[in-house]
């Protein structure tokens, strides 16, 4: 998309993005693979996507290029709007619902998206468990639920860069191997996979029969 077409907020922030990925591969994490992998991982995810935990919206760009509508719900109103103008800089603003608000609390009444998916948010939700319970709530039978975060390598790569700016990288552990067994228990088909400096967990809801 040609810059000229684009504000000094939309373009800085964009640059502030490339910023960070350059900055975070010095420490061995590409994001850009990672995400990638995710959704390689991921796909297909259906018509409706609920995402868990915006961001700046790196992989919330990804995932609405090939979704056809994606509703993303964040706790932070800055992460929200720095994630609108990436959006807005990728040209995929118009397929996306922002949402300010708790994901353990979610507004809808019911099953309502064919997907949800949380990537790299998990360790910053201090209550997980109840975020997930409802993303199994607002998604329908049959539908998809998909689970990414840094796997212990990638974490220590993130560290090290928080560590080299003075900073402390929040880091809520959760075992992907016992919420893979949990989600079995309840007739959920699971699958657990591996790479790029990420853990990534998807699971399908069964199927209502008549």
């Amino acid at each position: 998309m040609n810059k000229r077409n684009h504000s000094p907020e939309v373009l800085a922030n964009h640059q502030q993005i490339l910023e960070r990925q350059a900055y975070l591969r010095q420490f061995g994490y590409d994001s850009a693979a990672a995400i990638q992998f995710v959704l390689g991982q991921a796909l297909p995810l259906g018509g409706s996507v609920l995402e868990i935990g915006t961001g700046k919206g790196r992989f919330l760009v990804e995932l609405a290029r090939r979704a056809a509508a994606v509703t993303t719900v964040d706790i932070a109103a800055a992460e929200l709007h720095r994630a609108r103008l990436h959006a807005r800089y990728a040209g995929v603003e118009d397929k996306i619902q922002f949402v300010l608000g708790d994901a353990a609390h979610l507004s809808w009444p019911g099953p309502t998206f064919d997907a949800a998916v949380t990537v790299n948010a998990m360790h910053h939700m201090p209550h997980f468990h109840q975020v997930l319970e409802e993303m199994l709530r607002v998604v329908v039978p049959g539908g998809k639920i998909v689970m990414a975060d840094f796997s212990p390598r990638g974490f220590q790569m993130i560290a090290r860069a928080h560590r080299a700016e003075g900073k402390t990288h929040p880091h809520e552990h959760y075992d992907f191997g016992e919420l893979q067994r949990c989600l079995r228990e309840r007739g959920l088909a699971t699958w657990l996979r591996k790479g790029c400096n990420q853990e990534v967990l998807a699971a399908r809801l069964p199927v209502l029969r008549a």
